[in-house]
Order: C-alpha cells, then structure tokens, then sequence
C-alpha cells in the first residue's frame, strides 16, 4: 500500500469516526436545549392561565381539572406525545405539562398544558442535516487538499525512487536528484547522493583490479604451458614424467579457460554487449552444429531439429552464439554414449532436448556458478551460469526440467 493512500484511509477512518461522535453528541445537544426551551414555555403558558384564570391560549392547548388528591407541593411533570390532527389520519408530536397544585388537604388542581414541536423538529432537522452535510463538505475538502499536498510533498520521493530503479552503475552521470523544501528528503538525497559516487568509484577499483588480475594471469599461464609443451617432448623423460606433465598441461588449460570464462561472465555482469540487433536463432543453432560435427559422430548421437517456425531475439550476436554454444556443448558433454539431443523451434521457444544421467540435485541450481555435475569432473561448471546471465541480459526466460533421464532447457521469450 502507498503511503499517501495508507495516510488517506487513516484520515478517512479518523475523520469519520470523531464526524459520527461530534453529529452524535451534536444531536442530543439539540434535542436537549429545544425541550429545555419547549418546557420553559409551557411552565410560561401554566403560570398565565393561573394568573388570567382564562385556559384559552393561541399557541398551547391547556385544560384544567380538580382532582380529589392529596399532595404537599407542586409537582410538574413533562412528557412527550403524540396526538391525532384534526383530519385524523396523521398524528403529530407534542410536549406535554403536567402540573398539580395543592388546594387544600383533600384536592388538588391539575394543569395540562400541551403545545405541538412539529416546528422545532423542523429546526432540529435542519439543524441536523446542516451538521451532517457541512462536515461532509468539510472533510471532503481538507482530504482533497491534504491529498493534493502530501502528493505533492512525496513527488520528490517519488523522483528519487525512479532514478535509483534505472541507476546503472556502469553509466558515467549523477542521479540529479529533485531538491525539496523538506529537510528529511533533502537528507535523503544527500546521502544517495554520496552512496552513487562511493559505489561508482568502488565498483570502477573492483572493475580495473578484476580486469588485471586476468590480464596477469593468462600470461605466466601462458609462458607454463608453453614450458611444459618444451618438456614433455624432451627424450629423457620416463612414463611417470610424461604423465605428470600431461596433467600438469591439462591443469593449466582448465585455468586458462576458467580464467576466460571468468572474464567472460565479469563483462556480462558490467553489460558490456550492447550491440542489439534482431538474431535469427534458427540459423545461430545451424552454424552452431556444424561446428560441433565432429564431437556429435565421435559421441555417437543423434540430432534431430525440428523448426516450426523462425525465432528472432532482438540481442547481442556474439552472445546469441556463445548462448547456443554453451547449451549445445552442455547437451553434448552431459550425454550418454548413442544418445540423442532434440531441438525444437517455436516463434517464441527454443527447446533443447538431451539424453543422459539422471541427477538428484535441485534443478533451480542448475544455473548456479561452479554447480558441477559429478559425473563429468572436467567441466568447469560455469556453462550454464553463463547461459543464465545471457538470458537476464537479453529478457529471456530460461527454465530447466528433467523427466527420467531426458534432460531439457526451454528458452521462451
């Protein structure tokens, strides 16, 4: 929930409530001071008729009687009514005076005094809308405003939280955040202000000391594996010699490719493939079996494509190819001997299909960075994390299933 609408329902709720509280009390307010005022008035019109000795009145009906009754003093009693108009077929509320008096110890006068409130509860019913509408104008106003205020008031937050979703840290410009009248968004943007540089210049220092590191390296890799070559063709080794070079050589290759690969995946982590364009995935994965012709026959399997339609992905073309590569000499390497690897073409799916080993690890770490499979100890296990690197970069969605000992990876876009 946005923070203007959680303050606005708060408002709202809070507005509502202390409305129905202050109508409420409001009300009876009314209600009171008008009966207060109706019983002066008959207690008026009472002592009139005692002082005229006439029971005859314009604005109150008032009867008289002699009752056998002993009381000790005065005694008033107020009541409301209701009382059938002339017409009969409607009753009207009325504000009744009961008074008795003493005469002597044996009698009494009574005084009945009623008067009609139907104009005061015309007046309390004004009065009622009036505090009912009017405060509901009210509230709709000062919301309205404190909405418009707030919005205002957060467009700076607002502002601030779009740059830092597009900050890119590999662009070479401030976030130029919006300035505010407020001091604690002011404060805000100061210190994001500080984090973009610091994170800049850190990542900038990460970056350069990434790059010569694996500049470093593939040289004295390099200058190894040119010795050992001079070495094992030496005539004086014996076969134990020969053996330890051979896996001396082959340990530095495996370094030498996971340096580059490393390299690799530090460029698709800086974004530095921007050089989009529409691919035609069906001619990427034709050059991509050619190429890989020779490791097909010699691992005996059978390739089957299947190409429903064409499939163009708008992406880097080196990475379209380094992202069929990778899948392919995945399916390869992972198979059995006599295999099969299915390719299906859809308009939005690519599906590589392979047989294989079945595997008790959790697929969703299939694209994790150095996931082995324990079955082939020579990979380097960062194929497919190059894959799920690529796919993020290039908006596709990659997904890996297995079903008994068929291996698949969906590429959808």
């Amino acid at each position: 929930m946005k923070l203007i609408t959680k303050t606005g329902l708060n408002f709202i709720s809070a507005s509502i409530f202390f409305f129905f509280i202050g109508s409420l009390g409001g009300y009876y307010f009314i209600r009171y001071a008008v009966s207060k005022m109706f019983n002066n008035e008959l207690i008026e019109a009472q002592q009139k008729v005692e002082r005229q000795n006439n029971p005859h009145l314009t604005y109150a009906d008032v009867r008289i009687d002699t009752l056998r009754l002993s009381i000790e003093q005065e005694q008033r009693i107020f009541t409301d009514t209701v009382m059938p108009v002339m017409s009969g077929d409607r009753y009207d509320f009325y504000r009744k005076l009961t008074c008795l008096k003493p005469l002597n110890d044996e009698l009494a006068i009574r005084y009945t005094v009623v008067r009609s409130t139907a104009p005061s509860d015309l007046m309390v019913m004004k009065f009622t809308l009036m505090l009912t509408v009017f405060p509901v104008i009210f509230f709709l106003i000062l919301y309205l405003v404190n909405r418009a205020s707030t919005k205002y008031s957060l467009s700076v937050f607002y502002d601030t939280i779009n740059k830092l979703r597009t900050f890119d840290v590999n662009k070479d410009n401030r976030l130029d955040l919006m300035t505010s009248d407020i001091d604690e968004f002011e404060q805000l943007n100061e210190v994001f202000n500080a984090m973009d540089q610091k994170i800049k210049q850190d990542y900038e220092r990460l970056k350069e000391y990434t790059e010569n590191t694996s500049h470093e390296l593939q040289t004295p890799l390099a200058i190894i594996n040119a010795k050992l070559d001079e070495l094992i063709q030496a005539d004086n080794l014996t076969e134990e010699q020969v053996k330890s070079i051979a896996g001396l050589i082959e340990t530095t290759n495996r370094l030498s490719k996971t340096n580059q690969a490393l390299i690799f995946l530090a460029k698709l982590d800086n974004r530095v493939f921007a050089d989009a364009e529409p691919v035609n995935f069906n001619e990427v994965v034709r050059k991509q079996l050619e190429h890989f012709d020779m490791l097909i026959q010699e691992a005996g399997l059978k390739v089957e494509v299947v190409s429903k339609a064409t499939l163009s992905v708008v992406m880097s073309v080196s990475l379209a190819y380094t992202l069929i590569q990778n899948l392919l000499k995945n399916a390869i390497r992972h198979n059995v001997p006599n295999g099969y690897i299915r390719i299906s073409i859809a308009p939005n799916l690519l599906v590589i299909s392979n047989s294989g080993q079945v595997v008790s690890y959790d697929p969703e770490k299939m694209f994790g960075r150095f996931k082995k499979n324990s079955q082939h100890p020579q990979s380097l296990g960062i194929g497919l994390s190059i894959v799920k690197r690529i796919c993020d970069i290039s908006a596709i969605n990659v997904a890996y299933e297995q079903k008994d000992a068929e291996h698949t990876i969906k590429l959808r876009v």
